[in-house]
């Protein structure tokens, strides 16, 4: 719900997917892999390689930041309520901050052997009483949102879980791969309750030495009809490990994959974020090795976008509460890549770094034009 200053209710603009523009730019200094919008709207968190959890207030543009993890971090989500904001990292410590606090607060409490290795997603459940992780160690274990106690632990992945997704109805939890496997949970009994097949964003040919691609992002349609599964398939090396991105989309009802969306600019990387708009349209950024791609704007079943703005890879994507305005964090190159050339240009060598991008899914509001 939008409010004016005055405290009073207004609609939103009407959403318009081809009238996508960049809003505001927030830049950093080190690069970021996730960021989210806060629940109230008016702040959004960024988390990455420089170990801290920085909130920005969108309106004034001030920042703040937490210390406290001693690794990269690798996911976070905001709580449904009491200003929660959970973080996890490399290293599987899991914090739970409140975002609202004054800049270095220490976590609310901490889980510092959530996992033992890296934790790639969180997602909340249960009407905010439950923090579900999941990561390299194939198991999604539920946590206790107000103590961080242990609640339940879901095994049955066979390889590294990349993305998590609650049902909108609450009732049911889905799991994404390295393998293309998608498992369903039932939220409450913890059991399993199913499985939808991604094997298509899942490539290991035989001279590779590792499997390569998964399940790297899930998102539900907003009337949880529809479940969004990104990644990219037909890999054609483990350098690099360069592929096709695509995203599959499949009906909750029957399991059954309905379509794959492609990307119109060039690309070779995973579809790393999904948002499904509320007009049953798709959002998705991609990926490219050191070149620029797109943010893509699906209308299934047409499988290739029906609007794209051209930008550099980004690592996530999140859909404000007013449904009118998306965040990615954008990949900014430092110049230089691979260790030789910072070896032969140690002196000039400089970090990548993330420009935070909010996207306006609206037209420019008409000015009223007086007459003299």
């Amino acid at each position: 719900m939008q409010t004016d200053p005055g405290g009073h209710v207004v609609s939103p603009p009407p959403l318009d997917i081809k009238s996508v523009r960049v809003a505001k730019e927030f830049k950093h200094e080190a690069q970021l892999f996730r960021a989210r919008f806060s629940p109230c709207g008016k702040y959004f968190a960024a988390v990455g390689v420089d170990r801290l959890v920085h909130v920005w207030n969108i309106e004034t543009g001030d920042r703040k930041s937490f210390n406290g993890h001693k690794s990269w971090i690798s996911s976070m989500t905001f709580g449904d309520s009491n200003n929660s904001l959970y973080t996890a990292d490399y290293q599987g410590v899991i914090h739970c901050w409140n975002y609202l606090a004054e800049a270095n607060t220490r976590p609310r409490w901490s889980i510092p052997s959530a996992a033992r290795d890296n934790i790639r997603a969180l997602a909340i459940a249960g009407n905010g009483r439950f923090l579900l992780s999941a990561g390299d160690d194939a198991v999604i274990k539920v946590w206790d949102t107000k103590s961080g106690k242990p609640v339940a632990q879901l095994p049955g992945h066979r390889e590294c879980v990349f993305s998590l997704a609650v049902h909108p109805d609450g009732g049911h939890l889905v799991s994404g791969d390295l393998l293309g496997s998608i498992r369903k949970w039932a939220i409450g009994k913890w059991a399993p309750a199913g499985e939808l097949d991604a094997g298509a964003l899942h490539t290991r040919k035989e001279n590779f030495i590792a499997d390569v691609g998964g399940v790297r992002s899930l998102a539900f349609s907003q009337d949880g009809k529809q479940l969004a599964a990104g990644g990219f398939r037909d890999a054609k090396s483990n350098a690099f490990c360069p592929g096709t991105p695509a995203v599959l989309v499949f009906d909750w009802g029957s399991g059954k994959q309905k379509h794959e969306l492609r990307l119109k600019a060039k690309s070779d990387g995973p579809i790393n974020g999904l948002c499904f708009l509320e007009d049953g349209s798709l959002a998705g950024y991609g990926e490219h090795l050191h070149s620029a791609t797109e943010m893509a704007f699906w209308t299934p079943p047409t499988n290739s976008p029906a609007h794209a703005l051209a930008g550099h890879s980004a690592y996530d994507l999140d859909l404000h509460p007013d449904g009118r305005r998306l965040l990615a964090p954008v990949y900014v190159s430092g110049g230089t890549s691979g260790n030789g050339a910072q070896k032969r240009h140690r002196e000039k060598y400089s970090p990548n770094a993330t420009v935070l991008r909010i996207y306006n899914l609206f037209p420019d509001p008409v000015e009223k034009q007086t007459e003299s």
